[in-house]
């Protein structure tokens, strides 16, 4: 069966959904709900401001009043308990469809005005039994919208195509043994669970499922990790006089670390060494001596970012360390570059090129996760094989060392620059955000500080209108009317590569003082100059992300400063947000997100800097263990 046959997919839809990836019904089904949202059934009597409720009455024929270019329509609800408002804005439809005759199911939040309770903009359903029974608790999923398709159009569609479920990819004796859910009760559960419980059980199938794939991934590269090659040669000289003229004395870590490499470099057979460094350890330095040293073998370098920005920062930051020592070459999809470059550093744009690449010895891949298995393999066909360096800022606990990465050496940057000073941190509460505006001025103003202000990729309610890019145009204009004497600007994943280079640029110039955008600035950016990070709604963020954007500032040698700011944080919030405050290990900070995580409850693609992972951890031991020994049975 294909998308075009599911009730409510016409061309447009079908069209739609093909510029999202989105194919095939399996696609589909697969297109997971970014977070849920739980209606508790109640009456008119028992709701509280700001729960999310489902009410189930009768409704009078709304009334429609202008003001302007608004309109609102109200309408008051009823059941046997009492009466509360409801209203629309800009809806003048609803004048015409609700009757009054009918019983409905009302779904939304309360909230008050002029001390009255009211929903705003509810969910109807026509109920047409004589005598319905009073709703349950309802668990609904919310999907990221895809252009114009919003998540309650996807839900429909969802629900349709959950009578065209695959088989299940498992083997029947490993969900046995581990006394998992089958892939048809998890699909179903995980889009329409109808406990927390059900829930739970369903996202524990798919951490399993997304560890699993990681450990089968690892056994093949086991397989591949001893690969002959040509070992390289050390210019102990040349690598001395390299050192000593850094501006900058490397770290003990660093020159450990150094030395690892250096070690494996001289092998006849081919590295494979993850690197793992906290946000600010001096990964780009030991990157740069590794490909130095390459250089003086009279091999050559290619390293691969995952983005035109980071390719861009990376090639300044090696030209600015290694000077004349050697020829470096950009090539991006808007950088040609040069192929027979000492060191050529680009994106996947890299990949393309790969037949023209002649006499490489060392691969250097940044945040390995944002390239595909695919691509990966591609630069295994070189010849001969090269050594791989990979490097992460997310922290590697040791179960997963000892199974997903256990065929690679794993090097460790445990300790941060002396220049770089501990990032101040501070949960700013709403009733204080004019005085840090002020003082954020001052910084700026008066010690030429610079700043971040980050938003949610996804900062909006399930049916608002408005996109993410969008938010971030109404926060660059109220900040303007903040800070009229200071330039702020934006930058979106949206935006073109040139774009994106383009603001950057101006604000590591310093032309722009403030710089609003989404989370995709969290890896790898490097502003000295920017020394205020500032988070709107903290609390929908992972703390391994918060931390990677910590990380963002202060790495001038000035102090940095992180101010979260959090509408209305929930306890569990507050609890988290005050960890984070006062835990500067990235390691601990993940440990104790997984630790706090509730039933049901999302990490989301940005948990972990190295893995796309939506449902797993990387620091639950147990389930890395589980995966580990079900991989080792399907072998047996």
């Amino acid at each position: 069966m294909e998308l075009i046959d599911l009730p409510g997919v016409g061309e447009k839809t079908l069209h739609l959904l093909n510029l999202h990836g989105i194919t095939t019904i399996p696609q589909l089904l697969i297109y997971y709900p970014r977070t849920y949202r739980t209606y508790y059934a109640k009456t008119a009597k028992t709701v509280l401001q700001g729960e999310w409720v489902s009410l189930q009455g009768q409704l009078s024929r709304p009334v429609s009043h202008h003001t302007g270019r608004v309109s609102t329509q109200l309408s008051t609800f009823r059941d046997e308990t009492g009466t509360l408002t409801i209203r629309w804005f800009n809806s003048p439809f609803v004048t015409r469809s609700v009757s009054p005759a009918t019983t409905y199911l009302v779904r939304g939040q309360l909230d008050s005005f002029s001390g009255r309770l009211q929903i705003v903009n509810p969910q109807l359903t026509k109920l047409r039994l004589e005598n319905p029974s009073l709703p349950i608790d309802e668990i609904q999923p919310i999907y990221t919208p895809l252009g114009t398709l919003k998540s309650g159009h996807l839900r429909n569609l969802i629900k349709s195509a959950l009578d065209h479920l695959s088989p299940d990819p498992l083997p029947l004796a490993i969900q046995n043994r581990y006394s998992l859910l089958d892939f048809a009760t998890t699909i179903r559960s995980i889009h329409f669970p109808s406990s927390k419980s059900d829930l739970e059980n369903a996202i524990h199938r798919l951490a399993f499922d997304e560890l699993f794939a990681l450990q089968k991934e690892a056994l093949k590269n086991r397989e591949l990790a001893q690969v002959p090659t040509l070992p390289l040669s050390l210019n102990q000289p040349e690598l001395a006089d390299f050192i000593a003229s850094l501006p900058f004395t490397p770290t003990a870590a660093q020159s450990r670390v150094i030395q690892e490499i250096t070690a494996d470099l001289s092998q006849p057979l081919a590295m494979h060494r993850l690197l793992s460094g906290e946000v600010g350890s001096g990964k780009t330095l030991v990157a740069a001596y590794s490909a130095l040293l390459t250089h003086y073998s009279s091999r050559r370098t290619l390293l691969m970012a995952p983005t035109q920005i980071l390719a861009e920062q990376l090639f300044a930051n090696f030209s600015s360390l290694l000077g004349s020592r050697c020829t470096l070459s950009l090539l991006t999809s808007v950088s040609k570059g040069d192929v027979d470059a000492d060191i050529v550093i680009g994106t996947h744009a890299l990949l393309k090129q790969i037949s023209n690449f002649h006499n490489i010895g060392l691969v250097i891949i940044d945040e390995q996760h944002r390239f595909g298995v695919d691509q990966r393999l591609l630069l295994t066909k070189l010849n001969p094989a090269p050594h791989f360096l990979m490097m992460t800022a997310t922290p590697i606990p040791r179960t997963l060392a000892m199974t997903v990465f256990s065929h690679l050496s794993l090097s460790r940057l445990d300790e941060l620059p002396q220049n770089r000073l501990p990032v101040k941190t501070y949960h700013v509460t709403e009733d204080k955000r004019v005085a840090a505006y002020d003082w954020i001025r001052q910084e700026v103003l008066t010690h030429q500080n610079q700043a971040f202000v980050v938003v949610p990729l996804i900062d909006q309610a399930e049916d608002d209108e408005t996109s993410a890019t969008q938010s971030l145009k109404k926060l660059e204009k109220d900040l303007s009317a903040r800070f009229p004497d200071l330039v702020v600007d934006i930058m979106h994943g949206r935006m073109k590569g040139s774009e994106k280079t383009a603001h950057l640029q101006a604000f590591r110039d310093g032309h722009t003082q403030i710089l609003v955008a989404t989370s995709m600035i969290e890896v790898g950016l490097d502003i000295p100059e920017a020394n205020i990070m500032v988070i709107e709604n903290a609390d929908r963020f992972g703390l391994a992300t918060l931390h990677q954007l910590r990380g963002r500032v202060g790495r001038g040698g000035k102090q940095g400063h992180c101010l979260l700011f959090a509408h209305q944080p929930s306890e569990k919030a507050l609890a988290r947000l005050a960890y984070f405050v006062r835990e500067k290990d990235g390691a601990k900070l993940a440990e104790f997100d997984l630790a706090s995580r509730g039933p049901g409850e999302l990490y989301g693609t940005t948990q972990h800097g190295f893995f796309s992972l939506r449902f797993a951890s990387i620091y639950d031991q147990a389930l890395l263990r589980q995966t580990a020994e079900a991989v080792k049975m399907l072998s047996i």
